[in-house]
């Protein structure tokens, strides 16, 4: 009787041992860069800048906007738009709102 015990314990190791493994799911693909760009407007960007996204560290000041050129501001608006966690989107059309008031 032991011997029987023992050969269907090898036996059953042997074929959970040699049956085919689950294979795991595919991952899914890595997502690229958008190859499409986002085309921001002036006037939903100025509706942004007026929202509680800007306001929260700001107020309700935008009179800075015009003082300086877009190549002096794009770098800040950027950091800015990062730490007020705005989408892509939004940052276009703040981007759009600052190119169109900065200073000539």
């Amino acid at each position: 009787m032991k011997k029987v015990l023992i050969a269907v314990g090898i036996l059953t190791s042997v074929m959970v041992a040699c049956s085919p493994k689950a294979s795991k799911t595919p991952a899914p693909p890595i997502a690229t860069e958008a190859a499409t760009t986002l085309v921001g407007t002036a006037n939903t960007g100025g509706l942004l800048i007026s929202s509680a996204k800007c306001t929260k560290c700001h107020g309700n000041k935008t009179d800075h906007v015009p003082k300086q050129t877009f190549t002096e501001q794009e770098k800040l608006m950027h950091a800015m738009a990062k730490k007020a966690k705005l989408s892509d989107q939004e940052t276009a059309d703040l981007m759009a709102y600052v190119m169109a008031n900065a200073k000539k």
